[in-house]
């Protein structure tokens, strides 16, 4: 009797093996969740999105951003805008929460879902933001996929890490 019982909550099909990426075919899975990747899923287009706050600290002064993402089909970044909020704690969640409905908007952005990107980078207001591998440092070398740590920028807000089949990151 175990074995029909586990057999109808356990059917084969379920039980597929998702195969290691290699370093070269790296992609990074953004999961929308209730905390750090609320705005995350397809554009009208059919192209990925994330869309996230970010914050640099430069001079004891803290900025706060609101950075979008488009990615295409294989998980490249094709576009990206990013846009200042204000010094920290001098607006609110709601006006947090308006700028990136407001963004989410222009961008055509349609559904929530699970994408996955290439690691990105790009420059603005003298900052890098993106999803950015860690370089390799002090001896540590990036020789499979599990060796990867990646970091949301540019305040080092979200840090990825594998396995890579699932969506992991620390804040």
């Amino acid at each position: 009797m175990f074995r029909k019982i586990r057999a109808s909550l356990f059917p084969k099909k379920d039980l597929v093996h998702t195969p290691t990426p290699t370093v070269d075919d790296f992609k990074i899975p953004l999961v929308p969740d209730r905390y750090h990747l609320k705005d995350v899923g397809k554009t009208k287009q059919g192209n990925g999105f994330w869309v996230t706050t970010q914050l640099s600290v430069k001079d004891g002064t803290r900025t706060d951003y609101v950075a979008a993402y488009i990615f295409d089909t294989k998980g490249n970044l094709i576009s990206s805008e990013v846009s200042v909020l204000s010094a920290h704690d001098a607006y609110s969640r709601k006006k947090v929460g308006e700028a990136i409905d407001k963004v989410k908007a222009k961008i055509d952005a349609v559904t929530i879902e699970p994408i996955r990107v290439r690691p990105f980078s790009v420059s603005y207001f003298g900052e890098t933001f993106g999803l950015v591998m860690r370089e390799e440092h002090e001896g540590y070398t990036i020789n499979t996929v599990d060796d990867i740590l990646v970091d949301a920028l540019p305040g080092y807000t979200l840090m990825f890490y594998p396995p890579w089949q699932t969506c992991n990151y620390d804040t």
